[in-house]
């Protein structure tokens, strides 16, 4: 058992003794005082709303109607119950007989705080009378039975073990109940940072449904997405050293056929300036991945005009696909230049990604279309990249925006690493965006980004 167990164990188990032994002794000085005044007075129901009445009589009718209340109740049942009125001289109301010992009693039993009104005080004006039933001199039935339980049926000893014994139990359960979890907990952190994070806790908590709960399912949730992360993290760097063994391979190949062969020394150094580009440009999309999975906020203080933006990737995208025998068609139904708030650099290379890409997957002779729409009533700007290829099989078109993942439909001859795709993705979803991918009917890819216009980033 931890330090948190015997905590909450101790702390309960003391309050529950102290209140147990406070009420306990409460109980047993009323019960003490209700002993001490069953010897004089009659304590039943019927005594109680007898002398209540005879109370109300007097409250409200005076001495006098009291007087005759007490007079009809001895007439008319001699041997029933009677209440007595006495007054500060010790003189009962009807001139009937009270021993001062029984009045001393009964007048100390007032300061007790009986819970029960056997006896009441009654005052109006100068006239003041004590009312109570005497046991002296009432009909046999009230001095033979027995008006409390008698005391000490179970014995004090007992009671007090048992009482421990109880509130131990309980405060054994409760401590259990909260401890038990918070230690499921500190073994699923210790296994965590030793690098175990296959751990989850949810399932050993059972049915429970409070905050430790709630604790648990917040655990699995970021064990769950630290998991992802390492293997995200694992599978990248495997790709990267894949990726970055080719070209080195061919720079070691260069130099050696450059030192072998020197007449070839001109065509070796332009090898190693190609290959040197490629892993130049390579670590710089790495870099630019690398930044953006970071979780490191992009500074989204510029406000991009959308068409400009568009205008500016066209020119571009439009000299390349020109030297490989495409061309590009730009569509636009928005009146007014939509602004978006951002940043422009990490916007244009999305953009240009998506548009490069579809490009050298359109065929010879085909266009690649840029389209942009507008929903004014959701805030929203969308944008779609459509190309004439050979689309992207249905289970892959989701993974294609996962670095290094490349379609199966892709040319083994296509220059690039698969990182555009994904690149975009995560610049898109810095802005508040989403980008997906689907096949059109009619042939082709189209890949369509959502934006939120100025003011809804």
């Amino acid at each position: 058992m931890g330090r948190l167990f015997w905590k909450i164990l101790l702390t309960f188990w003391l309050t529950l003794l102290v209140a147990g032994g406070v009420t306990g002794i409460a109980v047993w000085l009323h019960h003490s005082a209700l002993q001490d005044i069953e010897k004089d007075v009659v304590i039943r129901p019927s005594s109680v709303l007898a002398v209540k009445a005879a109370a109300n009589t007097f409250l409200y009718g005076g001495t006098a109607a009291m007087r005759n209340m007490l007079q009809e109740q001895r007439d008319e049942a001699p041997q029933g119950l009677q209440i007595y009125a006495v007054d500060p001289n010790g003189k009962e109301l009807l001139e009937r007989t009270v021993s001062d010992d029984t009045l001393q009693r009964v007048r100390a039993s007032l300061g007790k705080n009986l819970k029960l009104p056997i006896v009441r005080q009654v005052q109006t004006g100068a006239e003041s009378y004590l009312l109570f039933a005497p046991l002296a001199g009432q009909y046999p039935q009230f001095q033979q039975e027995r008006r409390l339980p008698p005391p000490h049926r179970i014995s004090t000893p007992t009671l007090i073990i048992s009482g421990i014994t109880a509130s131990f139990l309980s405060s054994f359960l409760l401590a259990w109940y909260f401890s038990q979890p918070i230690g499921i907990l500190r073994k699923a952190f210790h296994a965590a940072a030793k690098g175990d994070l296959s751990q989850r806790v949810t399932s050993t908590m059972g049915s429970r449904r409070d905050e430790i709960a709630d604790l648990g399912r917040d655990f699995d949730d970021m064990a769950t997405k630290l998991q992802t992360l390492m293997e995200s993290q694992r599978r990248l760097l495997h790709d990267v050293s894949h990726e970055l063994r080719s070209p080195l391979a061919r720079l070691q190949a260069s130099i050696g056929l450059a030192h072998q062969q020197p007449e070839k020394v001109a065509s070796s150094l332009a090898r190693i300036e190609h290959e040197a580009g490629r892993l130049d440009t390579l670590v710089g999309e790495v870099l630019t991945l690398s930044r953006l999975e970071s979780g490191t906020p992009q500074p989204l203080d510029e406000y991009i005009d959308i068409l400009e933006l568009a205008d500016a990737v066209i020119d571009d995208a439009r000299f390349e696909a020109n030297a490989l025998s495409r061309h590009m068609v730009f569509q636009c139904d928005v009146e007014d230049s939509p602004i978006i708030q951002g940043h422009g650099e990490l916007l244009y290379r999305a953009l240009e990604n998506v548009v490069r890409n579809a490009i050298h997957h359109t065929p010879e002779n085909t266009a690649v279309t840029l389209a942009i729409h507008q929903n004014t009533a959701a805030s929203r700007l969308y944008l779609t990249v459509d190309d004439q290829g050979s689309g992207v099989p249905e289970a892959e078109l989701g993974s294609i925006f996962e670095p290094f993942q490349r379609s199966s439909n892709a040319s083994t001859s296509r220059n690039g690493y698969g990182l555009g795709l994904a690149i975009a993705r995560r610049a898109i979803e810095s802005h508040g965006g989403t980008i997906r991918a689907k096949n059109l009917s009619s042939g082709g890819l189209r890949v369509e980004i959502s934006l939120p216009l100025s003011g809804n980033v």
